[in-house]
């Protein structure tokens, strides 16, 4: 009975710690870095409400030119996995600690995204398989994926190194461009037609869930993180 009430006090201390750092991590982010996140969030909800899936893609497949087509096709590589290793490797020469945040936050972003696309959700059809792409406007050089399309792993990946970058450079002008990355990231996965709007709304969503734990596992008790 003892061991019990041990570990119930025990765990009821560490999530008080947890939600106590998440609460002062949220207090670093800039009101209008959450602002433009909260715009994202509300214009998807509204439009997920509106349109179906298929309806919204077609409308938003519609807006293209050749500047966006280059834009997107290589912007959307803000996104890739691959981003957690430069970060990590960066960090080793600023802020050892960090480098195991962005390696965490690498692998819970792996694990989680694997979890729904090939578990939960596996099977679920992209654009592509979904409307075919013969009326879709495709991009030269973009390999097109078919299947596993929920949620998007691409933005999932970028809102994770967005919160992670928040929450390390506290109220710095600087947030303003993570958020942007972030959000460009997302969006160009929608333009190249490789995901519906719902998947990288989700995305987005969990990301920031998944950077908020990784600061928090490594910085429980910090009130600023410089």
């Amino acid at each position: 009975m003892e061991t019990v009430i041990y570990k119930e006090r025990l765990f009821n201390s560490r999530l008080k710690r947890f939600l106590s750092s998440f609460m002062s991590f949220i207090k670093t982010i800039r009101k209008e870095v959450s602002i433009t996140y909260l715009i994202f969030f509300f214009a998807s909800v509204l439009l997920v409400i509106l349109y179906n899936k298929a309806d919204l893609h077609l409308k938003l497949n519609k807006y293209h030119s050749s500047f966006f087509d280059v834009f997107f096709k290589y912007s959307t590589f803000l996104g890739d996995g691959v981003m957690f290793a430069v970060l990590a490797f960066i960090f080793l020469f600023v802020k050892r600690k960090m480098t195991l945040v962005f390696v965490v936050g690498g692998l819970l972003t792996l694990v989680i995204t694997h979890f729904f696309k090939k578990i939960i959700f596996k099977g679920v059809p992209r654009p592509a398989e979904f409307l075919g792409l013969e009326n879709l406007h495709l991009i030269n050089g973009v390999k097109m994926a078919f299947w596993n399309s929920f949620p998007s792993g691409h933005t999932m990946t970028a809102f994770t190194i967005f919160a992670i970058l928040c929450l390390y450079f506290r109220k710095c002008v600087s947030q303003y461009v993570w958020i942007l990355l972030a959000i460009i990231a997302g969006i160009s996965r929608v333009y190249l037609s490789q995901h519906f709007l719902m998947d990288i709304f989700v995305g987005s969503i969990l990301g920031i869930v998944i950077g908020f734990v990784s600061m928090s596992l490594f910085f429980p008790e910090r009130k600023r993180i410089h």
